[in-house]
């Protein structure tokens, strides 16, 4: 019998592992659940196509079948499991126990990851919460300004071009707030022209990187550089 899941009830946590799709297709997943995954694949597939999906974790493959739910072009797909052989069932259960227990944030450094594009935020919250640290995060400044009225965060990571204002003037609201004025900013655009640069870096950022050479694990070897963690 299939698993059949109402998605906005599962609890997603962080998983940032290669997949391969079809024995032939390698996709990055971002996230996973007692109900399925979401990648991030250079190829989409429609609604409704089942796929074979095969995950390495701890030295064993896992292999599952998984049903295409929705696909965001550019973003990624959101895949349900089908007909879970109860033997992965068990494996993905301790699999996620262990992964939310890394997860939790208690006493870890708090990064806030402002941007509009919800698979660089994705990406990125994985590969740092695999590294040990907790992660928010926002899709605009409105909701990043709020979070940092309710929370203490240890860093920013920031897209220039976020909306709706713009990005300079974030890090310049930033640096206004008695509690983060002194905490690490990485802003970062596709862009990065030297114009650019300066102005992130007058406006309080501490440091800039380019969106398109920057990776998870570069960027999350930055959070640690600048946390010394």
């Amino acid at each position: 019998m299939g698993v059949k899941t109402e998605h906005r009830k599962r609890i997603r946590t962080p998983f940032a592992h290669q997949i391969l799709i079809n024995n032939a297709i390698m996709g990055n997943a971002t996230d996973i659940s007692e109900g399925g995954l979401y990648v991030h694949t250079g190829r989409m597939f429609s609604s409704g196509s089942l796929l074979d999906i095969s995950v390495h974790v701890k030295s064993h493959t896992l292999r599952f079948k998984a049903e295409v739910k929705h696909c965001e072009e550019g973003v990624g797909m959101g895949l349900e499991f089908v007909d879970i052989d109860p033997s992965n069932q068990g494996e993905l259960k301790n699999i996620l126990a262990e992964l939310e227990a890394k997860a939790s944030g208690a006493g870890k450094k708090k990064i806030l990851i402002i941007d509009a594009n919800e698979a660089v935020r994705r990406m990125n919250k994985s590969r740092l919460v695999l590294d040990g640290f907790s992660v928010l995060e926002a899709k605009d400044t409105e909701e990043a300004l709020k979070i940092l009225e309710e929370e203490q965060v240890d860093m920013v990571i920031l897209d220039i071009c976020v909306e709706p204002m713009n990005g300079f003037e974030t890090i310049s609201l930033i640096r206004q707030m008695p509690q983060h004025k002194d905490i690490p900013v990485i802003a970062w655009a596709v862009k990065s022209t030297p114009d650019v640069m300066e102005q992130a870096m007058n406006a309080g950022a501490t440091i800039f990187l380019q969106k398109t050479t920057t990776s998870p694990i570069k960027m999350s070897e930055n959070v640690k550089k600048l946390l010394e963690k």
